[in-house]
């Protein structure tokens, strides 16, 4: 017995020595400039220990805690470094400079298949633009605030979080995906105002033509957002609570089996905003806000949006294997996603709402496979699919009209109540796509591209209220795109040319009622009929970019492109935005050119200069008005015949080393009316004609600068401080032919400024900021001058483990 337990004994103490013996060495490896390097290798000199570091540039390695081990960081483009690791040492970050003897290169062999997407944008001719989120991860921001920045880039809303929005591109409709998938097939609580940064790698911004591999029907370009998504196991928390009674929280993360290559991921937010804060009459702007005195509307200086609440949540979960010899990822999951917004206005301020609401609920499976060298060599495929159903209610309990005090309007001379409004929408919605793409050889000099879309969405409204014989009427939307790219390279990769071509088909069809009904419901006449139409269209696009030197070049493209109504244009939602059948595709036949300069100077210097310019024809330009229904104020989608469009934008950016940035932004777009006569018949000249097209910015631009500093407060530790100033100049409200601005028809000049602090500890394990926005209290106006929130405060708390 003494012998078993000395035995034991011994056992436990080797163990743990030999446990004690290996511990983990890990930090991260990035440029001067404080960005990640991605697949730089780590190796312990003289043995065969090495790892590699991910997109974060994170790296965690095994190794003999009792020597003093040397350790050699390499990545293609960087001077080696080489440094000696005491004994006690568990981490090291290091920071590789540029090798500016070695030459531009390529390498597709051992790349990641982040690195490869990364360098396959930069090359392409496309002109797009990739904003790194990851730098953002300490900031309140939802992704459309970052959005908002870029130049050419227009985000208009009608007031707080979860408010309602218009996104265009360089003046024209633009398409928005989520890892390649159209954003509008994850339901409503799903949108560009409510996605956290956190839950994003990063941002491409397509200006112009777009790849064919996105299935896009988008004029003015694209964005895609990439989710995060990680080999190793991760997770990222973070909570914010700022001005209006708001609360952002998120969460994403990964784990996979080492052994058997099983990866679970999964991402989740949750937001809520009272979104109660004041607004102001404006009386030069012509924005009166009033109260009832005596039976008689008097004017008040300020006052508080009420019954505006809005929340937001969704929660995903995937499943599955990667890098397996029949696919090097299978993924099978499931996304709900739910929301509850209150609706205080319609399109204008005139008529407050007080018991107008609207909540969805979303449930969505979803199965996606990748594989490189599929069947054959070089040929990669990228499948998905998903199925979508979504309950949305739309309620208005309301029985009277409300007043800006908050206080029910009763109804004078004894008329009667207004009608209590409550709707349910089914909506089933299918999405397909696949995506091959074969490269002719090992260095990728001519890709051919294979894309195909179809989504389908069916919508039943019933009226919950009335007799539902007369409700449920089906509407339905099919949608198909298809096309075909070829890209090639030349003159050794200084030029790079994509052709494409596509195809856009659009299937709609909705019963309507017809029927009118005598006093005892006897049916007069009428019936219920249906309505359908496809309309299918041929576009082509080129895209080329040329190399002039190293550090810079030109891009230019064309294209025919169209761009196809959603649901909401053509059947309205049933609460805000009304039907408009028959709504026609806009077409645009768009130039686009520019010029990049990026380079390095003396190691800690770096500037990056873009500028562009474009022309655009469009037909059947699809805008948004103002319509009365109900005695209420709505949106409705209809075409404006012909419009011009033309401008550029310019983005210039400085960086000294980790520690400066700045950032400088600048757009012009002007769309001018360009159909001359009032039809296609008549010599009468239309009086629009040649004049611009009211209710969007046409001058617009962004500042950032930003200061940061490591280790000031601890070892380990960062501090960050960065400005913000977004600009934009006067408008028109309603055409500029009719008026002048002394008819305060309208939306002023706007200059917002903002200011973010933050403080990262225990190597970004940690992080806290604080956020000011729109510090200086400016009156800022949006779409159809709705009044957007003033002076604002937030703080917010993050975690990320690795």
């Amino acid at each position: 017995m003494l012998k078993s337990t000395y035995i034991f004994f011994l056992s436990v103490f080797f163990l743990t020595s030999v446990a004690q013996a290996q511990t983990s060495f890990s930090g991260y490896v990035k440029d001067a400039f404080g960005k990640a390097i991605e697949s730089a290798t780590i190796t312990v000199v003289g043995t065969n220990l090495s790892t590699s570091t991910d997109i974060d540039g994170f790296y965690k390695l095994k190794i003999d805690s009792k020597q003093n081990l040397k350790i050699e960081v390499t990545s293609v483009g960087y001077i080696t470094q080489t440094i000696l690791l005491k004994s006690n040492e568990t981490y090291k970050d290091f920071q590789l400079k540029n090798d500016e003897h070695m030459l531009e290169t390529v390498h597709v062999k051992g790349q990641t298949e982040n690195q490869k997407k990364v360098n396959e944008i930069k090359r392409s001719g496309f002109n797009v633009s990739v904003v790194d989120m990851n730098r953002y991860a300490n900031q309140t921001a939802n992704v459309s605030q970052i959005l908002r920045t870029a130049p050419g880039v227009t985000f208009r809303e009608d007031g707080g979080l979860g408010s309602n929005f218009v996104f265009r591109i360089n003046g024209l409709a633009a398409k928005i995906y989520i890892d390649g998938v159209p954003m509008d097939d994850f339901g409503s609580a799903m949108s560009l105002n409510n996605i956290p940064v956190n839950l994003v790698d990063r941002i491409e911004i397509y200006k112009g033509v777009v790849p064919a591999f996105l299935g896009s029907d988008a004029l003015g370009g694209a964005v895609n957002i990439i989710t995060k998504q990680r080999n190793r196991h991760f997770l990222d928390l973070s909570y914010s609570y700022g001005s209006f009674n708001t609360h952002q929280a998120s969460l994403v993360g990964m784990y996979t089996n080492p052994k058997n290559k099983l990866s679970v991921r999964t991402n989740a937010f949750y937001n809520y905003s009272d979104n109660d804060y004041k607004m102001y009459t404006e009386e030069k702007y012509g924005i009166v806000f009033e109260k009832v005195v005596n039976n008689k509307f008097v004017p008040i200086d300020v006052v508080r949006r009420f019954n505006d609440r809005y929340y937001s949540s969704m929660a995903q979960v995937e499943i599955g294997l990667r890098d397996k010899s029949w696919a090097d990822q299978f993924f099978v999951g499931l996304t709900y996603s739910g929301n509850n917004k209150q609706n205080q206005l319609g399109a204008t301020i005139n008529k407050p709402y007080g018991g107008d609401w609207r909540e969805s609920a979303y449930i969505m499976p979803t199965l996606s496979y990748k594989k490189q060298n599929f069947i054959i060599d070089r040929l990669y495929a990228d499948i998905y699919a998903n199925y979508g159903f979504d309950i949305t209610r739309n309620r208005d309990t309301a029985q009277y009209n409300y007043e800006w005090t908050g206080n029910p309007i009763s109804n004078p001379n004894g008329q009667n109540r207004r009608k209590e409004i409550y709707n349910k929408q089914n909506t089933n919605s299918v999405l397909g796509r696949i995506n091959l793409n074969y490269d002719f050889d090992e260095s990728r000099n001519h890709s051919l591209n294979l894309n195909y879309n179809v989504s389908t969405n069916y919508r039943k409204t019933f009226d919950e209220i009335a007799n539902n014989s007369t409700s449920g009427l089906p509407k339905n939307m099919v949608k198909h795109i298809a096309g075909l790219a070829w890209q090639s390279q030349w003159l050794d990769k200084r030029l790079v040319t994509n052709i494409a071509i596509k195809y856009y088909g659009i299937d709609t069809d909705q019963q309507v009622d017809q029927r009118k009904f005598g006093d005892n419901n006897e049916l007069l006449s009428g019936a219920i009929i249906t309505q359908s139409k496809y309309l299918g269209y041929k576009g082509y696009s080129l895209a080329s970019r040329y190399r002039i030197f190293k550090d810079g070049g030109v891009k230019f493209s064309a294209e025919r492109a169209y761009n196809m109504p959603e649901m909401i244009a053509i059947y309205g939602d049933d609460q805000n935005y009304v039907s408009n059948w028959d709504l026609k595709p806009e077409r645009s036949d768009n130039l686009n050119t520019g010029f990049y300069y990026n380079t390095f100077f003396n190691e800690n210097h770096f500037i990056n200069l873009d500028v562009s310019g474009f022309y655009r024809l469009a037909k059947d330009y699809q805008n948004v008005r103002i319509v009365t229904q109900d005695e209420r104020d709505k949106f409705q989608y209809y075409n404006i015949p012909g419009v011009k469009i033309y401008g550029g934008s310019f983005e210039f950016r400085y960086g000294y080393k980790d520690i400066i940035t700045a950032a400088l932004n600048g757009s012009y777009d002007r769309a001018i009316d360009n159909q001359k006569f009032t039809n296609e018949t008549s010599q009468e000249v239309s009086l629009s004609y040649g004049y611009q097209i009211p209710n969007r910015p046409w001058t617009y631009g962004n500042l950032d600068l930003g200061f940061a500093q490591n280790d000031w407060f601890s070892k380990g530790s960062r501090t960050q401080f960065n400005w913000t100033t977004q600009y934009t100049k006067w408008f028109y409200l309603s055409d500029s032919h009719l008026g002048s601005l002394a008819s305060k028809n309208y939306i002023p000049t706007q200059i917002v400024h903002s200011l973010l602090v933050s403080y990262s500890w225990n190597r970004n394990r940690y992080n806290i900021s604080g956020e000011a926005r729109n510090i200086f209290d400016e009156r800022a106006y949006d779409n159809f001058r709705l009044q957007k929130p003033g002076r604002a405060f937030y703080v917010k708390f993050r975690i990320s483990i690795l």
